[in-house]
């Protein structure tokens, strides 16, 4: 078993991905149209501009995965309670178009991840069953 921590980034399903980009995306629309209705330069917009950019560097860089010893942990944006899976207890790792599908105690978790990146971590989390 290799005892090294690694970590991959992920986004949530589609339909999840969809709808939190959506309300992102709607940050940065309200923004334009409040300047291209006022038409002169406001540090409303400069305030906008950086809650957008934040919000989108917080969302690509807080979802992770880690495989640290025995476990594989899913870390999300805003939930405290993250999904912790011990790999003995993982029932099935595997690639589905676009993603990696778990499954644990019955339930089914989707996470669209580049495809390096899922190839690495299925193999990883296989190497210790």
């Amino acid at each position: 078993m290799n005892n090294a921590k690694h970590t991959f980034k992920y986004q949530p399903n589609l339909v999840s991905s969809l709808i939190v980009w959506s309300w992102t995306l709607l940050i940065l629309m309200v923004g334009l149209i409040y300047w291209l209705e006022v038409m002169k330069f406001k540090w409303a917009f400069v305030i906008i501009g950086v809650l957008f950019v934040t919000l989108v560097t917080v969302q690509l860089n807080m979802r992770r995965v880690s495989i640290d010893r025995n476990l594989l942990i899913f870390s999300t944006v805003l939930n405290c309670s993250w999904l912790v899976i011990p790999r003995d207890q993982l029932e099935l790792i595997a690639p589905v178009r676009g993603g990696v599908k778990v499954q644990i105690d019955g339930n089914t978790y989707q996470f669209l991840m580049l495809k390096k990146s899922r190839q690495a971590l299925i193999e990883i989390a296989q190497a210790a069953r």
